[in-house]
């Protein structure tokens, strides 16, 4: 029996899980592969921008536990990529990108729209792959996999147009493991955990610092280690939610700055589990404190050294650790825990004349409901953000800190609300990062979805001003006309409302979240206390 690839192709990805395909399609086999597409399943959703495609197919993925799929057409749509792909790669998103390719011959010749596809991807990507007539699946499944393993990350695919409609025998594909995609790691030996367990309950002063490994765990796993060693937690901004904010063992966020720096200091065992150092701060590990780590990959970055390291399937091994506690020394009480957690928002809580970036977050809190999935972009309001939301699941709250991408918020709303259509879904954005993906309004509004945005609105982008003012330079060259949100918002077909206190925001959020349409939300926010906020945070 013979197929064409193309066919093949999307077999394949539904086999992996794949039933979403996202982006731009281009005149070659890309425009075969959405058209083709609903019969093998598959839905394709039209973005207005290919970087939009790969932040939102990389989301979809992270959150159904399998692979994303995004088109594009050759050069351009693979330049425009470029911005996706790396956010893809430096937050860890699994995702496919799959692009035109001229057909054998012509690629070798062609000057028109032609560069190097796979030099460009190179640097951003954990492999780049061409699809041959002879050798499709294995390349499929090889990146699938690649994309998949840890740390997981972007894989782009070359289509040539002369290899997409050829009828060649049916391939076995297998491109789904039995048992779910990702790997999981070796089971780490008996000898080397039983050493960290006595290491962990001996000491009497012990910190859990838990990345995006954490995120894998099953619920509940991170809090019953932290109580077993009587452990505080601080989680890095992307493994919110590995433990809930009010767990009494969450201590909060370890964003490398001055704020966790008493409880860095008083510890005498540093605990990293599952901690990706791409969310750590460029500076060196100076900590001098034993440091125990646990992850599903090697440390060879050695960004922060290892006493004790074990390597495997984190979550085989902190189900053992916790059983294996014995006794813990541990002199840590939750009631310092809580302490701290409240002395960080009075930290952060800076007076202006204005609504604070603070009461808006804090307000959106008070009144979205506990199942809403969080969305925050990049920018001034990023840190407090993190700071401020209470998270109660894995997943639930969702950013960009390996990159730090501005423009991610749009993106990764669509792709949270069609991964779960059900739940609220709610983002904080900054005004620049918000103008930044603009377009794709257009997505939200041909998917009818409904969506709350809710825009920090002060004309400029505050982080980089705030910065000129710490340096103690003029403020200059930041700051944008302010756009009319509502007429904006009426543009979509969304209802837009502009806010100037907390009681007004409350109203505006209780009546997005029953409205059938998204809604576009302008808090007009009192900049000034920036600085002053970043100060007591960390250095920037």
């Amino acid at each position: 029996m013979t197929k064409t690839v193309i066919v093949q192709v999307l077999e394949a990805l539904a086999e992996a899980g794949v039933d979403r395909i996202f982006g731009i399609a281009g005149g070659g086999p890309t425009a075969d592969l959405i058209s083709l597409a609903p019969k093998a399943g598959i839905e394709f959703v039209l973005t207005q921008h290919e970087t939009t495609a790969v932040i939102t197919a990389g989301i979809y993925g992270q959150m159904k536990g399998t692979v994303g799929v995004a088109v594009s057409a050759i050069g351009p749509g693979v330049a425009n990529l470029a911005n996706g792909v790396a956010q893809a790669y430096c937050d860890r998103l699994p995702v496919l990108m799959i692009a035109d390719r001229y057909s054998g011959g012509v690629h070798e010749v062609a000057l028109r729209q032609q560069f190097d596809h796979l030099t460009f991807m190179r640097p951003i990507t954990k492999a780049q792959i061409v699809l041959h007539e002879d050798t499709f699946i294995t390349g499929l499944r090889r990146a699938v996999r690649t994309a998949l393993s840890e740390r997981q990350g972007p894989v782009f695919i070359d289509f040539p147009g002369n290899v997409a409609t050829k009828s060649v025998s049916q391939q076995v594909y297998k491109l789904k493991k039995r048992g779910g995609n990702n790997d999981s790691g070796a089971i780490i030996n008996e000898a080397d955990l039983k050493l960290a367990a006595r290491r962990l309950s001996r000491s009497k002063n012990p910190l859990i610092l838990a990345g995006i490994g954490a995120m894998n765990l099953k619920p509940g796993v991170l809090a019953r280690l932290a109580a077993a060693y009587k452990a505080p937690v601080l989680t890095s901004p992307k493994a919110k939610g590995a433990i809930a904010t009010s767990d009494p063992w969450c201590a909060g966020v370890f964003m490398g700055g001055k704020l966790e720096q008493a409880l860095l200091d008083r510890a005498d065992t540093i605990f990293f589990v599952g901690y990706d150092p791409v969310e750590l701060l460029p500076r060196p590990w100076s900590m001098p404190t034993f440091v125990v780590s646990l992850d599903s990959v090697v440390n060879n970055e050695q960004t922060f050294r290892s006493d004790i390291e074990l390597s495997g399937d984190i979550a085989d091994a902190t189900v053992r650790l916790a059983r294996a506690a014995s006794k813990p020394a541990s002199t840590w009480k939750t009631l310092e825990v809580g302490d701290f957690k409240k002395m960080v928002i009075k930290a952060i809580d800076v007076k202006v004349k204005g609504m604070t970036p603070n009461a808006v977050i804090l307000a959106t809190r008070q009144v979205t409901p506990k199942n809403a999935i969080m969305v925050t972009d990049v920018g001034a309001n990023k840190l407090l953000v993190v700071e401020l939301w209470n998270t109660h699941k894995a997943n639930d709250f969702l950013m960009s800190n390996g990159l730090a991408t501005m423009g991610f918020c749009i993106p990764a709303a669509i792709a949270a609300k069609m991964a779960h259509p059900d739940r609220p879904v709610v983002c904080l954005c900054g005004d620049a990062g918000f103008m930044m993906r603009l377009p794709d309004l257009l997505t939200v509004k041909r998917l009818n979805q409904k969506i709350v945005f809710v825009i920090f609105a002060d004309d400029e982008h505050s982080l980089i001003s705030s910065k000129q003012v710490i340096k103690g330079l003029p403020k200059y060259g930041m700051d944008f006309p302010r756009p009319n949100y509502q007429a904006m918002a009426s543009t979509f077909g969304m209802k837009g409302v502009t806010v100037k206190n907390t009681t007004e925001l409350k109203k505006a959020i209780t009546a997005g979240l029953k409205h059938s349409t998204s809604t576009i939300i302008e808090a007009r926010i009192d900049p000034s206390g920036y600085p002053k906020q970043f100060d007591v945070i960390r250095e920037l």
